[in-house]
């Protein structure tokens, strides 16, 4: 069911996202007023940094771009030629000057319900792989999958910035192809896997140490210190809890157990306090403990062949039969069912030749 005007009117975009729109609309030699009229937009111009738009004229915004969209290449080809990093505003200039891709990466998974709020994205590590996970949070109807793809490949558009290309990474949607799917490919110069499990991009740990072009840590430290600053102001987040579970996602990833105590040292406060932030967020650590393990678990259940007793023991459960029971009550099937359903897909997967010949 296709999320409710209400509901995508609550949700919070920044401005800057109809530049895409417009960029097109000028190249096409186009009424750019037509755009603002079309997203019922009515606000004061030039538009400031500050200014936003809501869910409802994003929706309109996307459908509005998918009708001028030149015939020929997938859609998404057009719309990321027209997006530049910047467009994220302090998230996009916090990413080209960190020190290194996983530092810029760190960054935008922190940051990334400022400018994106319709998804939530984490990092999962598998093995020698990182998987960044996107999952749609609200239904935007038949502009799903579009809009999914521009998300999963906007934190690719790092790659210019980078001393040296990325090597080996792929990119999974859940969806077929918006057009042929060697376009894809060659449009963007990694693999890409469609009828996916996830929607997620991968890329090989090592390629995280890659450095930037150009990093300053001084701007790196000003654009941190602006993000903290308007996630304070949002009234919709809750920092302690996201504070919290980023740092129980990085322990998993480490291999680490946190414990209230370590956790409450690392935030420069008490275990009590840090317990009544939690319960004034409406969750306590053990709740995101298992929300973290859950997360965890489901990406080991997809992509490994483990049995469910190694992936309990390694998303922090007790036991098997205790894992089973969380993981049930929160997805509403047992790890076995998953991983039967997951490989029992009707489309399976479209794989997309790279330009040497191997396939992913």
């Amino acid at each position: 069911m296709v999320s409710s005007d209400r509901i995508l009117k609550s949700l919070t975009f920044p401005i800057q996202y109809l530049e895409i729109g417009e960029a097109l609309a000028r190249e096409l030699h186009q009424d750019v007023e037509e755009l603002y009229r079309y997203c019922d937009i009515d606000l004061p111009r030039p538009f400031m940094p500050w200014q936003t738009i809501n869910g409802l004229q994003m929706k309109r915004a996307l459908a509005h771009f998918l009708h001028h969209c030149p015939p020929g290449a997938p859609p998404l080809v057009t719309f990321m030629a027209h997006f530049p990093l910047t467009t994220h505003g302090p998230v996009g200039m916090l990413a080209i000057t960190s020190a290194t891709l996983d530092e810029a990466l760190q960054g935008a998974l922190k940051y990334a319900s400022l400018v994106m709020p319709a998804y939530e994205m984490r990092r999962q590590d598998v093995g020698d792989e990182a998987h960044v996970i996107i999952e749609r949070k609200y239904d935007f109807g038949d502009l799903n999958a579009f809009f999914t793809e521009t998300v999963v490949l906007a934190p690719l558009k790092i790659m210019p910035f980078l001393t040296r290309p990325v090597a080996g990474a792929t990119v999974y949607l859940m969806h077929s192809p918006l057009g042929d799917p060697a376009e894809y490919e060659a449009a963007f110069g990694v693999k890409f896997v469609f009828n996916a499990r996830q929607n997620k991009f991968v890329l090989p740990r090592q390629e995280l140490s890659i450095p930037l072009i150009a990093p300053s840590r001084a701007s790196h430290l000003l654009m941190k210190a602006t993000l903290e600053q308007q996630s304070q102001a949002r009234q919709d987040t809750k920092p302690t809890s996201r504070e919290v579970k980023r740092r129980l996602q990085a322990a998993v990833r480490q291999k680490q157990v946190l414990d209230a105590d370590a956790l409450s040292e690392a935030l420069a406060v008490s275990p009590r306090t840090l317990s009544r932030r939690l319960k004034d967020e409406g969750t306590t650590l053990p709740q995101l403990r298992t929300e973290v393990g859950i997360e965890y678990a489901e990406v080991l259940l997809l992509e490994t062949d483990k049995s469910i007793a190694q992936i309990a023991h390694a998303a922090g459960f007790a036991d098997a039969a205790a894992f089973t029971r969380a993981f049930k009550r929160a997805t509403g099937k047992t790890p076995s069912q998953l991983r039967s359903s997951a490989n029992g897909l009707t489309d399976a997967p479209v794989e997309v030749a790279t330009s040497n010949g191997s396939h992913t």
